[in-house]
């Protein structure tokens, strides 16, 4: 053992290089945690649902602690939360009726058949009640129980009934239905079938609940009793929210809450509370948990009639809200906006822009809806100034919206501007602004959909404003195309877009310099056939020029040597070879929507799509390097809505209709010259047990890698990837290499010399 520590001292010590990146192959989540709708107390820690998301606050050491698919669960979007203390287990539903239970130590138990079983009814759970080591899941055709102890389906009770509430009172299960009163069951008959559940009353409950022995059923406005003789009416309380939880019923609004400790008469709290969405209450830390205006976990006493805020401010780091629609990564930031206009995932999303960078999250200014005039929803683009990283901009349903460091300066509309109303009547939440993007010398290109005399306009950097509207840019209806988006600018300074609207699907190339115009609206492959889509997504330059087309019917490309024809050019589907003997091939993704493409450092394709995840291609088009999905990755939802590349660590970042997720794949930006300041090896050290890739970035485009030992034997070698090369610390027969210090020799493709590197390996 001390030989070992001493060839570690060692090694560490000639290793001029630590580690500076993640492992390949590892997946992050960025999940916005900033929407409390339950909390559960549960000894110690207090979990939380938020942002359609969990996490946990320990009370003992103050930590925070967050759950997801990428460290402990098998889904996303949970819409429940329930503690059970009798088995110390959270149960925890999803939104498409999975079902995770999850232990006091964060171990997952899956009960999956609920969620995979195919029902003839509509299963969605629509509350959990607790009692003993038993759930109830109130469902919209019945209830379910679950035996939480033994992580099993116990009863599944299908009254042909929506389900609100369900509770267990006296050898009964009472269940209040959507619209036919409530419901009752002696736990002693066999109520599998329905013609043993008793209607019991014909008020329509909301809410089920014991307290202090006795059954209360809850009305907005009105709360009712269970005695020997029946239902009762016992009190009248308003209420927006309701929780039960260390012996005490909870309910009320913003502004007034009730807490029932006992049958007897609630008290009233009517001071210290706004924008509360709920409370609940901890018996093992006496205090009182809920919601601030802002969205982070709080925690509460009372005095007299008034809360009094005791630990304030608990909330993991994250972005604000799960929304991505569009992405770009530069200045070693990602700059993110919602989207949601023309989203398959929803509309009218908030209008927001969200900045990581440094390991930290940055909100832009989000409240000025009454400054601007309009209901700010739906950005969907964003560009930076190039003259100042923080100076940004974002476009979308309602115009542009300006910002500096974080902060609102100035929105842009008919008013003051050339942007012109996208509707007849101008409605102010109308001006299609879909595609934003800055030159070098710093003026902003706009492309504003709908309007009656305007198409591509430019903002200068003097202020003013100059049209570039053409004819070509008009639709049949005497407005410019509908859906105007995915600005970009190439390598030949030529502005690329398209119009994704099933009226005209086509896209386009603009020269500033010439103001000449080339369009695509009819599509011919090679082989002579015409392509019909209905919508083109989406455009991207490769590093070879090429332009890629992503359309619903899989992604098309404009070679580079053909841009200069002009509108007659031949579109392409790559064909691939299918390898079986035949001389047949398939079209590249032919039949898929692809709905996002980037371009990483080794010249593969990042392919987004509508329901079928994310696809990576390799640099010849000709293989399917990586197919993530839901079901065989970390990716969040096979919905991918954007794709940004950081091509110096070579982090992917997928947005997705489910939230934020990242892959660090193992293609980084090239550098022409490799020298001791940007090329290293991580991890290095190599511990022992690590058994992962090795990566060596900094290097040239399809550099000459070789790894040698010190007496220069060669134990692996091959060409970069991009600006990257992994190995597995494998020498060339497949076998382990020995601890020791080993060399990396680069050389570029022209076989001129680069910069040597060491790794060290401790096993």
């Amino acid at each position: 053992m001390i030989a070992l520590r001493s060839l570690l001292i060692l090694l560490m010590t000639v290793c001029s290089v630590v580690a500076r990146g993640a492992a390949i192959g590892t997946w992050t989540s960025y999940l916005a945690y900033g929407d409390i709708t339950q909390i559960q107390p549960a000894g110690k820690r207090v979990y939380v649902l938020s942002s359609k998301g969990l996490f946990s606050y320990n009370t003992s050491d103050q930590s925070v602690e967050t759950y997801d698919k990428m460290n402990a669960l098998n889904d996303c979007n949970i819409s429940h939360i329930a503690w059970c203390q009798a088995a110390k287990r959270l149960i925890i539903i999803y939104e498409n009726q999975n079902i995770d239970l999850l232990d006091e130590q964060g171990k997952v138990v899956n009960i999956s058949n609920y969620y995979s079983k195919s029902m003839m009814v509509d299963k969605t759970i629509n509350e959990v009640s607790v009692y003993g080591s038993f759930a109830y899941l109130s469902t919209n055709f019945g209830i379910l129980k679950i035996n939480v102890a033994d992580a099993e389906i116990s009863a599944t009770y299908n009254l042909g009934r929506k389900i609100n509430s369900t509770a267990e009172y006296k050898g009964f299960i009472y269940a209040s239905c959507e619209s036919q009163g409530i419901l009752a069951g002696n736990m002693k008959d066999n109520l599998l079938d329905k013609s043993f559940w008793k209607e019991e009353s014909d008020f329509q409950t909301k809410h089920l609940a014991v307290i202090d022995n006795q059954l209360f059923a809850f009305v907005p406005g009105t709360v009712y009793s269970r005695t020997s003789s029946g239902w009762q009416f016992a009190y009248n309380c308003h209420f927006s929210f309701l929780t039960q939880s260390g012996g005490q019923i909870i309910l009320g609004t913003d502004q007034y809450t009730w807490i029932f400790t006992s049958a007897s008469s609630p008290k009233l709290i009517s001071k210290g509370l706004s924008g509360i969405k709920t409370i609940v209450y901890d018996n093992a830390n006496k205090c009182y948990w809920t919601n601030q205006s802002d969205g982070k976990l709080c925690s509460m006493t009372i005095e007299e009639d008034t809360f009094i805020p005791q630990l304030t401010d608990i909330n993991p780091d994250g972005p604000k809200y799960n929304y991505f629609g569009a992405m770009l990564y530069a200045n070693n930031t990602l700059y993110t906006c919602g989207g949601g206009y023309d989203s398959f995932a929803e509309l009218f999303r908030p209008a927001i822009v969200q900045t990581f960078a440094d390991d930290e999250w940055t909100v832009y200014q989000d409240d000025m809806g009454e400054t601007v005039g309009n209901s700010m929803q739906d950005i969907t683009c964003i560009d930076f100034d190039p003259k100042d990283k923080n100076h940004v901009f974002a476009g979308g349903r309602a115009g542009i919206y300006e910002y500096l460091n974080g902060r609102f300066v100035r929105h842009y509309n008919p008013n003051n501007s050339s942007l012109m109303f996208s509707t007849p009547d101008n409605s102010p939440n109308y001006i299609l602004t879909l595609g934003i993007k800055f030159d070098k010398q710093g003026n902003l290109w706009c492309l504003n959909s709908l309007a009656e005399n305007a198409s591509l306009l430019e903002l200068k950097t003097d202020g003013t404003w100059e049209s570039h509207h053409h004819k070509i840019f008009m639709d049949d209806n005497g407005r410019s195309l509908a859906n105007m988006k995915c600005l970009i600018l190439d390598s030949r300074g030529f502005f690329w877009f398209v119009n994704n609207h099933w009226s005209l699907p086509s896209f386009y190339c603009y020269d500033p310099a010439s103001d000449a115009i080339n369009h695509y609206d009819t599509f011919v492959n090679e082989d002579g056939s015409t392509i019909n889509p209905n919508g083109v997504k989406c455009i991207a330059e490769d590093k070879d020029g090429n332009m890629w087309i992503g359309t619903n019917v899989g992604p098309l490309m404009l070679p580079s040597n053909d841009i200069s024809k002009g509108s007659n050019a031949e579109l392409q589907q790559i064909k691939v070879p299918r390898n079986d003997g035949t001389n047949f091939a398939d079209y590249l993704l032919s039949g898929v929507e692809i709905t996002c493409i980037t371009i990483d450092g080794g010249n593969r394709k990042w392919f987004g799509t509508n329901g079928n995840g994310a696809y990576l291609i390799s640099s010849d088009n000709m293989t399917q390097v990586h197919h993530f999905l839901s079901s065989n990755s970390m990716l969040l939802s096979n919905n991918v809505e954007s794709i940004a590349i950081n091509d110096q660590t070579g982090e992917v970042f997928f947005g997705t209709d489910n939230g934020l997720c990242s892959y660090m794949s193992d293609a980084t930006a090239t550098n022409e010259d490799m020298n001791k300041d940007n090329v290293y090896a991580y991890p290095n050290p190599v511990k022992p047990g690590y058994m992962g890739l090795i990566t060596i970035t900094g290097l040239s485009m399809n550099a000459d890698v070789k790894i040698v030992t010190a007496n220069g034997a060669v134990v692996a070698e091959g060409v970069s990837n991009g600006g990257s090369f992994t190995w597995n610390g494998c020498d060339e027969n497949g076998k382990r290499v020995a601890s020791g210090v080993y060399m990396v020799l680069t050389a570029t493709s022209e076989g001129k010399k680069g910069t040597v590197c060491k790794i060290a390996i401790v096993n």
